[in-house]
């Protein structure tokens, strides 16, 4: 499954968030109150609003006044003329994972410690300290004016009043952003989102020929940067999420092949085949696994036939060769 616009997704957009500048891998949120329990309300709320979709990055027209010290800080000025050129656009749509890591453990502790220098308002070291690490991405590779896409009614109700959380979005703004296209772009934060799958995936009964056609496309070699035993549980997860795939393919009566429409229930009434056993699983980016957060849309189902030329077509790529007539 491609991804080539807002409508291609796996999940819909959720809602909205309004920044200052574009996120890279994280968007962070303020906790409202001072209680000890704020910030896992705060955290809660917006897992709650974003639900299982994506997150539609908004990049407000003003940009924020630091503490006294910082006007006049390079890193400030740069921050403020990147504003400039993405004021009032829509961005970005990204999918986040509630996590228990800390801002200061995701970014460091010095730069936590600058951001809450720069921008603390009350003393309390807390800005935008709730956490949400981005695990897939994509780029709106046109970033539109907001106001060009959303009627005045959806730009009054979602971006005219500041939140301290997100924004949700209805149908109207779904179908108005449904159309703009998308460019996947990597995220540096993937793995958390994968860790937090292994678990899952280590508690489930996978089918051994899951197995066996994931350890096929990925193979059993280590990616640079990755153990063996982290490689090993990465495809784990990627025969577990298959499976997943599968079963929601089933159930939605479409477990034909993707490319040639071959559907084998046509061929095999009255007998006890099953018509998964004559159908493949394909990974569309085997080259990128482990690298970001593989999704349903990372997997296709094909015929044998219709398997064995994307894979040929995969190697003629890497070669750099033409395909042999």
């Amino acid at each position: 499954m491609t991804v080539a616009t807002i409508a291609d997704l796996p999940a819909r957009v959720t809602a909205a968030k309004a920044d200052w500048l574009a996120a890279s891998h994280w968007i962070g949120f303020t906790p409202v109150g001072n209680g000890p329990d704020a910030p896992g309300q705060c955290q809660a709320t917006i897992a709650g609003q974003a639900g299982n979709g994506y997150v539609l990055e908004y990049i407000t027209r003003n940009f924020g006044t630091p503490n006294a010290a910082y006007i006049n800080d390079p890193e400030y000025l740069a921050e403020r003329a990147q504003h400039a050129t993405v004021a009032g656009r829509l961005v970005a749509v990204h999918r986040l994972r509630a996590s228990a890591l800390s801002l200061k453990t995701i970014i460091g502790e010095a730069d936590y410690a600058r951001l809450q220098d720069m921008w603390d308002e009350d003393g309390k070291r807390r800005r935008w300290s709730v956490a949400f690490p981005i695990i897939e991405s994509f780029e709106i590779t046109t970033r539109p004016l907001a106001r060009d896409v959303f009627s005045p009614e959806s730009m009054q109700r979602v971006f005219a009043h500041p939140s301290a959380t997100l924004r949700p979005l209805g149908d109207e703004e779904r179908a108005a952003i449904a159309g703009l296209p998308l460019s996947r772009r990597p995220t540096s934060n993937a793995w958390i989102g994968i860790e937090a799958d292994i678990e899952a995936a280590e508690l489930s009964e996978i089918e051994s020929r899951f197995q066996r056609h994931i350890d096929a496309e990925l193979g059993e070699t280590a990616i640079e940067g990755m153990t063996k035993e982290q490689w090993g549980k990465v495809r784990l997860r990627a025969a577990w999420l298959a499976q997943k795939f599968i079963r929601m393919r089933q159930k939605k009566g479409t477990l034909r092949c993707d490319d040639c429409g071959f559907d084998p229930a046509t061929r095999i009434n009255g007998t006890a085949i099953k018509p998964r056993s004559l159908l493949d699983v394909h990974h569309l980016h085997p080259l990128e696994e482990g690298q970001r957060v593989t999704t349903y849309a990372d997997f296709t189902v094909l015929c044998p036939t219709c398997h064995r030329l994307a894979h040929a077509l995969l190697r003629s790529k890497q070669a750099n060769e033409p395909v042999a007539s």
